[in-house]
């Protein structure tokens, strides 16, 4: 019921049926009309035809003239019976049967009437001979209005049915059959694919073939929109296709780089480590290589007997200062060779454990003494003791190596003076702050945004390689757990900020 077929035919019915109606309406009003004024006229005319005919018959007491007089009138569809009374016990009554025979009437039982009608009988306007009864029916009056009902009722259904059927289908035709034609077009239209171009056919009914007209016009532009989409669609395929190869041999080679930034980072600390331990080792070897020479020219001199009391006592003094010089240097050998060892285990593998962050700051920042060395800036670790962390020492150690290899690099020129100040507190939350903190060059705000960005360095010539502070960014929020951010001012320096939970997440973020 909601199209607009069904409506427009609710529509023209209601209209059909309201113009019928009030037409038929109008033609029983008018029909009954008329049957009253005949029915009027009729009257008038039975008075005028009785009061010329009747009194003569009555005043010649002639019987038979009454009685045809009777039925003459008796013809008429609204007369049922007349009765005459006159003087001298005159009484003479006719009636007509349903069956329309005419028969007489007795006086006391007058036939189904309507209405009564009394006329005097004058004869020659002055003696009153008596009366008529005319008796009256609208009976037939009613029947014939009742068949004009229903013949003007069935007329107005069958015009009303005809009509409808005409209309239907010239709208069927006209309207609905192109209107479905332009629906079945629009709706091919709509899964049309790229070269395909279903057109209309061409109408011959001027206002629908301007409307087929823009309807190809529209698909015919959508058919090419179609084609070019396509072509769009496919080589957007293709460069995706091309992007997301590059796009993994991209990853690969960042991996790469950052697997050699680490070895890198890793081999430099060897390197500075062992050249580091040269010296104590060298010591070590010449005073226990001098120690050996003395103890052996005292052994040869207490086997011949001849040794002095003045030689003894100066080998002793040789072999306590060789002893010291052997037991320091090879402390601090000892001592670096640890710190060296914790730290290249931890960078060289993904191993968590519980550790003290302050000791283990340190031990990294003793391994990298060998780097700073030959640079005039020192390093101040402020960190509260026994401070625990259950988490990955050596991606800690790479994130502090890292930074603080960024400052020497960035911060200050070769023979400049500088500290890096390490400080270590604690939050809320079973977190710490670990904040690497320079005053040297500082960042400029347009390099500020774009220092974690992988290959972004601004010393590339330098030994630059532009990963490490991305490194430092993906081991800190991946691995660690944590937050890093920077905040720098040019001229005066550069801290970074690290958040990090005491216990790190089992899994990466």
């Amino acid at each position: 019921m909601n199209s607009i077929k069904s409506r427009l035919a609710i529509w023209i019915i209601s209209v059909l049926s309201i113009v019928m109606g009030l037409t038929g309406f109008l033609s029983y009003e008018a029909a009954r009309d008329t049957e009253e004024r005949d029915y009027l006229l009729l009257k008038q005319g039975l008075q005028e035809r009785l009061a010329l005919s009747l009194p003569h018959g009555v005043w010649q007491l002639d019987d038979q003239f009454i009685r045809l007089t009777l039925d003459a009138e008796l013809k008429s569809a609204a007369v049922v019976g007349l009765m005459v009374e006159g003087d001298a016990g005159l009484f003479f009554g006719r009636m007509r049967n349903p069956d329309g025979r005419i028969t007489s009437l007795a006086k006391a039982a007058p036939p189904p009437h309507d209405e009564i009608l009394l006329l005097p009988i004058l004869y020659q306007q002055r003696n009153n001979l008596g009366q008529i009864t005319v008796y009256l029916s609208r009976g037939k009056i009613a029947t014939r209005l009742a068949n004009e009902l229903t013949r003007q009722v069935v007329q107005a259904l069958l015009i009303n049915l005809l009509l409808f059927i005409i209309l239907i289908a010239g709208l069927k035709r006209y309207v609905f059959s192109p209107l479905h034609e332009l629906q079945q077009a629009l709706q091919g239209a709509a899964r049309l694919e790229a070269e395909a171009d279903r057109c209309l056919p061409q109408s011959r009914y001027s206002e629908y073939a301007e409307l087929v007209g823009g309807v190809n016009l529209i698909i015919h532009k959508i058919s090419r929109e179609l084609g070019l989409r396509r072509g769009a669609e496919q080589a957007a395929i293709a460069e995706k296709e091309r992007a997301e190869v590059a796009y993994r041999q991209l990853l690969d080679t960042q991996n790469t780089l950052v697997e050699t930034e680490k070895l890198a980072s890793l081999g430099g600390l060897v390197a500075g480590v062992a050249h580091e331990i040269n010296t104590p080792v060298g010591i070590t070897l010449t005073a226990a290589s001098h120690l050996a020479l003395i103890t052996g020219q005292v052994g040869q001199q207490f086997q011949s007997g001849q040794i002095k009391k003045s030689e003894l006592e100066r080998y002793l003094t040789d072999a306590r200062e060789s002893t010291v010089l052997i037991l320091s240097n090879t402390e601090r050998a000892a001592n670096l060779i640890q710190s060296f060892k914790q730290v290249a285990v931890d960078q060289t593998s993904e191993a968590r454990r519980q550790f003290d962050i302050a000791h283990y700051i340190g031990e990294i920042i003793t391994s990298l003494r060998p780097r700073l060395r030959h640079r005039k800036v020192e390093i101040d670790i402020d960190c509260l003791p026994e401070l625990q962390m259950d988490s990955y020492p050596g991606a800690l150690s790479q994130v502090l190596t890292n930074l603080v290899m960024n400052a020497l690099l960035h911060a200050y020129d070769d023979d400049a003076e500088g500290r890096i100040r390490i400080c270590v507190d604690t939050l809320a939350g079973q977190k710490i702050r670990l904040s690497v903190t320079d005053d040297g060059k500082g960042i400029p705000p347009e390099n500020l945004k774009r220092i974690f960005e992988p290959f972004f360095t601004t010393r590339r010539g330098d030994g630059g390689s532009g990963l490490g502070l991305h490194i430092v960014f993906n081991i800190v929020f991946k691995r660690l757990g944590g937050t890093i951010r920077v905040d720098s001012t040019v001229g005066e320096g550069t801290s970074f900020i690290l958040v990090l939970p005491c216990t790190a997440p089992e899994t990466a973020n």
